[in-house]
């Protein structure tokens, strides 16, 4: 029975980093033309993001060109004139310049977009996200 229980929690939360991953890659991939996507990342999903060839993980904002942050509440200086995509609620509403936000509440997975930080960072969503965007 433990056996059981072990394998389904791994199941699960295999398949839960394979959904994000696939997230990530169908979001930015549509935001974001050139390949791979060079990216800064903190927290957890920096890991998700270096099993992706779609993107390569950089480990400053210098050369990035998009920062998505995780639980991580503390900045370079050099990301504030980046786009910023957050994992968490509290840093989608917290850093003035994410563009957007993924994360999990109570189970489900929640995507948001700022249309302001959009248009002032020129990124075009496509059709499919853009019923995303906050009001």
């Amino acid at each position: 029975m433990k056996f059981l229980f072990l394998l389904l929690t791994l199941f699960v939360s295999l398949y839960a980093d394979v959904y994000t991953q696939k997230l990530y890659e169908t979001v930015l991939g549509s935001i974001f033309k050139e390949r791979p996507i060079v990216v800064f990342a903190t927290g957890d999903v920096k890991a998700t993001l270096q099993n992706s060839k779609m993107f390569d993980v950089v480990g400053n904002c210098k050369n990035a060109v998009v920062a998505v942050i995780g639980n991580d509440t503390s900045l370079e200086q050099r990301c504030k004139n980046i786009p910023i995509f957050a994992t968490t609620h509290r840093n989608y509403m917290r850093i003035l310049n994410a563009f957007g936000a993924f994360y999990w509440r109570k189970g489900r997975p929640q995507i948001h977009f700022r249309e302001g930080e959009l248009k002032m960072f020129h990124l075009h969503l496509s059709h499919d996200l853009q019923r995303f965007i906050d009001e």
